[in-house]
């Protein structure tokens, strides 16, 4: 999106207005799954087969008509992030399953594992071209798409931060984020979307309460935000606890997934044929949270045919 669009002229003049105070922008994604057919992968990227002399020969892979849409999407997403940043700094955080793994190996762009750390950072690096990137976070995810331990992450960490000297990056399996003094709870596993259309949102609203009572119970402070993913369905809950000590209020979303759904995922999902593609920006000005901006949309998975 371009940075002359009367929106972002409108937050440009609002940041003015805000003088110093400070405007962060964190963005929050997951579920990418490098390396599946299905998953995020880049029009451009190199990857390597051999010859008949064994040489290495680079060749770009085709994308699926379902990686072509997700990178479209991708791209959307990020043109929305820019826009809402209008130049003030960004912090990235990936959720989790930045990879497939070979636990589940059918629709597998190649049997070789480096591919999908290849792929993986090649999207990161799609993202880190917004201005103003500062920081990216990496969530271990599920040990079945990160070949156990952590180690996908652990390994584009390396990569990326010997790439970008300047840019702060690190993994880790739970976070608890203090930006400006928002805190944010951080973690791949969590509550899903609900078992029924009417109960959407449920689980995460009494997970949610749970975490904030167990914080007070300990003398502590709810976190102000709760991110969630795994589930590739976007859910959004807002919960408030009113004691003597005050009102506290803690903003939770599950995140939705850049990935379509594959066999496995029918199975276990028992043949839902709605899923969500997206993100989430939290906007946070003056130390306080000022926003919290879902760039995503549906996908109606059903074959559609007249007989």
């Amino acid at each position: 999106m371009s940075n002359d669009t009367s929106a972002t002229k409108r937050r440009k003049k609002r940041s003015k207005k805000q003088g110093k105070h400070s405007r962060r922008i964190v963005v929050f994604f997951a579920d990418t799954h490098a390396g599946h057919s299905l998953g995020l992968m880049s029009p451009g990227i190199t990857l390597f087969d051999e010859d008949e002399e064994g040489n290495l020969v680079p060749y770009t892979p085709r994308l699926t008509a379902t990686q072509e849409y997700l990178w479209r999407c991708y791209e959307d997403d990020l043109g929305s992030v820019k826009d809402l940043a209008a130049g003030d700094p960004i912090i990235l955080v990936h959720d989790g399953d930045l990879t497939q793994g070979v636990k589940y190996p059918s629709q597998l762009v190649s049997t070789r594992q480096a591919d999908q750390l290849i792929i993986a950072c090649e999207n990161l690096r799609r993202a880190l071209q917004l201005p103003n990137a500062t920081t990216l976070r990496l969530m271990h995810g599920t040990g079945s798409h990160t070949f156990g331990e952590g180690t996908s992450p652990l390994l584009v960490v390396r990569q990326l931060g010997a790439e970008y000297p300047g840019l702060n990056v690190k993994s880790s399996s739970h976070a608890l984020l203090n930006v400006d003094g928002v805190t944010f709870d951080v973690a791949h596993h969590g509550p899903g979307p609900g078992g029924r259309n009417w109960l959407a949102g449920n689980i995460l609203r009494y997970y949610t309460r749970s975490l904030m009572l167990d914080e007070l119970a300990d003398g502590g402070q709810p976190p102000d935000v709760v991110v969630r993913a795994h589930f590739h369905s976007l859910v959004l809950e807002t919960v408030l606890l009113i004691t003597k000590r005050g009102i506290y209020t803690t903003e939770a979303f599950v995140l939705p997934s850049y990935c379509g759904l594959s066999e496995f995922g029918r199975q276990v999902t028992r043949s839902t044929y709605r899923i969500s593609c997206g993100l989430v920006a939290v906007e946070i000005v003056g130390g306080k949270l000022a926003g919290v901006h879902p760039f995503w949309r549906i996908n109606d998975l059903r074959t559609r045919e007249v007989l």
